[in-house]
């Protein structure tokens, strides 16, 4: 009987180790379930905290880019560009953006709580697509409004252009054989041919449109500078033309021929009279006048003696000079009151 209770029952003993068996994989299941936990809650605060960082970035992207745009509108008026629905659409882009600065509170976020933590991951991912979103219909909203401006600038640059092409055409038709040098004249014609082709270029931008007026611009210049060079040159040859003429005119008057009449002198038997010679009246001692001469007998029948000519009262008389011969052709005597010359 001793023997048989000292002996343990076989089914007894697999019991046992079935216990220890199962009790070990549960040890090892739970062991491997918190582990895997931890690993996945640790992988996805790691993304997290990433996805914030790159969320921070956005915003400070989407900051800068409101500022610029809004220095973009103060800048630009509405007659800067060609199409002004270009202000309002970036406006309007700016005002959504100012919505979307800054980063989302989610709260205290736990490292071990897998479900927050994908909660606010999926905040700020959000948040950080809005962001880059604005910041690119900001940017293209820029774009637009630059390209209006230029576009308007290449209009504004075509019209002055051609505005100076058809002052040239016209400038060149008038100019013809009124510059010094013929020379201004076909270059002129050159600019003109040259400005036309870039006008016509719908390629042509702000830089060649206003290079090629400017180009105009001289020739032109060039061209009312010889225009008024020859205007100038012209003037003066006039003014010397008149200048000897009336030199020539002055000279000529020297040799009168007027007539002389209206005086007599008793006393020297001759008297003036009229007359139509070119040549200084002369005097003879037959006591009557001839032609463009004045006669006068004398007492001594000799000729005419200016200096020791005396009137009725014994006084002398003054000659015909060209100093008192007026334009007319008649004399000018000076006289006192008893009608004396002198």
């Amino acid at each position: 009987m001793a023997e048989e209770e000292k002996t343990p029952d076989v089914s007894e003993k697999n019991g046992k180790k079935r216990t220890v068996i199962i009790a070990t994989v549960a040890a090892v299941v739970v062991f491997a379930g918190v582990g895997g936990y931890a690993y996945a809650s640790n992988s996805a605060y790691d993304s997290y905290a990433s996805r914030v960082e790159s969320a921070k970035e956005s915003d400070s992207k989407l900051v800068k880019k409101i500022a610029e745009a809004q220095s973009l509108v103060k800048a630009t008026k509405e007659s800067d560009v060609l199409d002004k629905t270009v202000l309002d659409s970036l406006s309007k882009s700016v005002k959504t953006g100012e919505t979307r600065k800054g980063i989302p509170d989610v709260g205290n976020v736990a490292k071990w709580n897998l479900w927050s933590i994908s909660k606010a991951k999926t905040i700020i991912s959000n948040d950080m697509t809005e962001a880059d979103d604005s910041i690119n219909a900001i940017g293209k909203a820029m774009r637009g409004v630059e390209a209006s401006k230029t576009a308007k600038q290449v209009k504004d640059a075509k019209a002055a252009l051609d505005k100076t092409i058809t002052d040239a055409e016209n400038l060149y038709k008038d100019s013809e054989g009124k510059v010094q040098d013929n020379k201004t004249r076909e270059s002129l014609k050159t600019a003109i041919d040259n400005a036309k082709k870039t006008s016509g270029d719908k390629k042509a931008d702000v830089k060649s449109l206003t290079a090629a007026n400017d180009t105009l611009s001289k020739a032109v210049k060039s061209v009312n500078d010889s225009k008024n060079a020859k205007a100038q040159a012209d003037a003066q040859k006039q003014a010397q033309e008149q200048a000897q003429q009336a030199q020539a005119q002055a000279q000529s008057v020297g040799t009168p021929s007027g007539g002389y009449s209206g005086y007599a002198y008793p006393n020297v038997g001759g008297s003036y009279s009229g007359g139509t010679s070119q040549s200084a009246p002369s005097y003879s001692n037959t006591g009557s006048p001839s032609g463009g001469s004045v006669s006068g007998g004398t007492s001594n029948g000799g000729t005419w003696d200016w200096k020791n000519a005396k009137d009725s009262v014994g006084g002398g008389f003054s000659p015909i000079t060209k100093d008192n011969i007026n334009p007319d052709g008649s004399a000018t005597g000076g006289g006192d009151s008893h009608g004396n010359m002198w």
